[in-house]
């Protein structure tokens, strides 16, 4: 979800703002593959399961048969990060508007990206 927000350090920002801004940083980079993974997988990929369960299974080691080399990588690479920005953007949507960014376990999900066999 893009909620329209434009900040830039080139901006004027308080020390507050500074301090979001950073915090948030993590999320563009997260948002795009998890609207890859979200809304272009190919319905074949993950049948009849629901996309956030999908993913959550995927992540658990249960992989469907038939899955293409080339998309596991990308889910591989994905999963855990959207499973995390999805969450997010549930209870933001259904919870409260408060809801902290969990910039955090963004970065916690994203560190794992980069690591040999996930």
């Amino acid at each position: 979800m893009d909620f329209g927000l434009a900040l830039s350090r080139d901006f004027e920002l308080s020390a507050e703002e500074r301090a979001f801004l950073t915090d948030h940083l993590v999320y563009d980079r997260s948002c795009a593959p998890n609207h890859l993974l979200r809304h272009h997988l190919p319905d074949d990929v993950r049948g009849d399961t629901e996309h956030g369960a999908f993913l959550r299974e995927w992540v658990d080691g249960h992989r469907p048969d038939g899955v293409p080399a080339d998309i596991g990588a990308i889910i591989d690479r994905h999963a855990s990060h959207a499973i995390v920005l999805d969450d997010f953007h549930h209870r933001l949507l259904t919870q409260s508007k408060r809801t902290a960014f969990p910039a955090a376990a963004v970065r916690r999900a994203l560190a794992g990206v980069s690591r040999p066999g996930k």
